[in-house]
């Protein structure tokens, strides 16, 4: 039982990894079976096919984002809950940097290959977003706001800006003299992000 958890656990974790690479419809399960070193029957043992691979690899990693937003923004003061939402979804992708590249592809695609489990679980953070925007603008600390632009802020900035290093990097070298202070890393952003959120938000 253990040994088939772990192989299990190695697929995903593998097709994660090619599938923020090169995206959904890139990405062959051969590949997968060759970077795991196994044979593609053996991937077939865990998952029916591709699209149930990738339905597993984002629904395991929109579950747990999900658990974690709700649970770490349950605050009494709704600006402490809006700078706990921008920073555990920014926590996150530090902790998982497949999960941001896989997300900036689907946003980039028109969420074309988005399971419908994942988009349930945008519902319920989104869902949570707006009880906190909503309890801000009750208590006369938060302008009115749409909740889905506030969410495409902090979505968009965070993961474009963790899958442009390279890019950014290449930039930075066309640059004339030290620019490093303009190229802060993702977990310095993160706060920077959260603060200019809550200015904009604030009366």
């Amino acid at each position: 039982m253990t040994q088939t958890r772990s192989r299990k656990e190695h697929i995903l974790d593998v097709a994660a990894h090619l599938f923020s690479e090169r995206g959904y419809p890139k990405t062959a399960l051969e590949e997968i079976a060759d970077e795991c070193g196994i044979t593609k029957p053996a991937i077939y043992y865990h998952f029916r096919d591709k699209q149930s691979l990738y339905e597993a690899v984002l629904c395991q990693r929109f579950n747990l984002i999900s658990e974690k937003i709700l649970q770490e923004t349950q605050k009494e003061d709704p600006v402490e809950a809006i700078r706990a939402y921008v920073e555990t979804f920014g926590r996150y992708l530090l902790e998982d940097s497949d999960f941001g590249a896989i997300f900036a592809r689907e946003l980039a695609d028109g969420a074309q290959s988005l399971p419908e489990n994942c988009i349930k679980n945008l519902s319920i953070i989104l869902g949570r977003l707006d009880e906190i925007l909503r309890e801000g603008k009750d208590r006369g600390i938060f302008r009115e706001e749409n909740p889905f632009m506030i969410q495409l802020m902090i979505v968009s900035t965070l993961t474009n800006y963790q899958t442009t290093a390279a890019l950014r990097k290449t930039v930075l070298e066309r640059l004339d003299g030290a620019k490093e202070h303009i190229n802060p890393d993702l977990e310095d952003i993160i706060p920077n992000l959260s603060e200019k959120i809550q200015k904009a938000l604030t009366c």
